[in-house]
This record gives structure tokens, C-alpha cells and sequence, in this order.
């Protein structure tokens, strides 16, 4: 590749992980955005920031790969997985409780059975459409009931009121916060 041109993408495995490529390599990212903890093959990195200011802080926790850094990679995400368990039952397509949510693949769009849903995350936007450049047209606090209509490629379709628009599906969820 030419000297300058860099290249980096990130890629939503679920929420709250992430797999990173660039020029340089593979790495993963556990925790959400503002505090997460990077495995690559440099090693360990935390990171933590404040969202939207710029201010953030990073330090390095061990050399290059080795054990130290498989194990901190299996004991984080065994930690993310118990914490997000509901959440990985509705991305694999199974409800927390005894029932099973019905899901149809349709180019790419997944249609989960429409319903009442809560927000786990305050703040959280509804936007007129399914990206973070669309229009902001309302935000919603924690513990907030939507209609769920439609689901895919991480963006839900929901309904609060009289405002339709998208919402990260990933704040969304079948049961209300803890």
C-alpha cells in the first residue's frame, strides 16, 4: 500500500464488541463507546473519554500477545457476555423468557416480531432515518416504552407517540432496565 493512505474499519459484532481492521491488523474492543478495553497484537489498551468533547485517556497494559492477553480476552468477554446475556439470546434469535422471538431474513433486513420494547440507554435518539447523520427527532430517557415495527442492520423502527423513526437496536430490549 502507498505510505500515506491509511485504512480502518470497525465492525459491530454485538453490542458492546467490536472487531477493528486496518492496514496494520486485526484487533478487538469490549465496552462501550467512551470506555472500552482493546486486544490487538500490541497488546492491552483502555481507553476512556468523554463522547462528543475529544477528552479521552489511554493507557497500555502489557507488551505483545501472549497469555496475559488471551486471558484478559476470554475473562473479558465471559464478564460482557453475563452482563449482556439478554441481549445475545435476542441477537441469536431467542427471547430471555420461555417463548421465542420469530425473526425472517430478508435481504439482509431481519423483521423481529413487533412489540413493545424499552430503552436501556438515556439519551438514546430517534432519527428519521437509519444512521447517526439522520435527523434527530426526539430522544428518549431510560426506561422508555416504543413500538417495535421493524428491525436490521443494527437500526430498529420504532414508534413512540405520534414520531416515527429509527433507533439503535442495540438500546433496545423485551424487558425493562435494571
Amino acid at each position: 500500500m502507498l505510505p500515506g493512505l491509511r485504512f480502518q474499519k470497525r465492525l459491530n459484532l454485538a453490542p458492546g464488541a467490536r472487531l477493528n481492521l486496518s492496514k496494520r491488523g486485526a484487533s478487538a474492543s469490549l465496552g462501550p463507546r467512551g470506555a472500552d478495553v482493546n486486544i490487538g497484537a500490541n497488546g492491552i489498551t483502555t481507553n476512556a473519554g468523554i463522547p462528543g468533547t475529544g477528552i479521552s485517556y489511554r493507557r497500555k497494559l502489557g507488551g505483545g500477545r501472549g497469555i496475559a492477553g488471551v486471558l484478559a480476552l476470554v475473562a473479558g468477554l465471559g464478564w460482557w457476555g453475563w452482563k449482556h446475556h439478554d441481549s445475545i439470546g435476542q441477537w441469536l434469535g431467542h427471547d430471555a423468557g420461555t417463548s421465542t422471538v420469530q425473526t425472517t431474513q430478508n435481504a439482509g433486513v431481519n423483521t423481529a416480531a413487533p412489540g413493545l420494547r424499552y430503552v436501556h440507554r438515556g439519551g438514546s435518539v430517534i432519527r428519521d432515518l437509519p444512521n447517526t447523520s439522520g435527523h434527530k427527532l426526539k430522544k428518549e430517557i431510560k426506561g422508555a416504552q416504543v413500538t417495535l415495527i421493524s428491525e436490521g442492520d443494527g437500526w430498529a423502527k420504532v414508534t413512540d407517540g405520534n414520531i416515527t423513526g429509527w433507533m439503535r437496536a442495540s438500546v433496545l430490549g423485551t424487558e425493562p432496565p435494571r
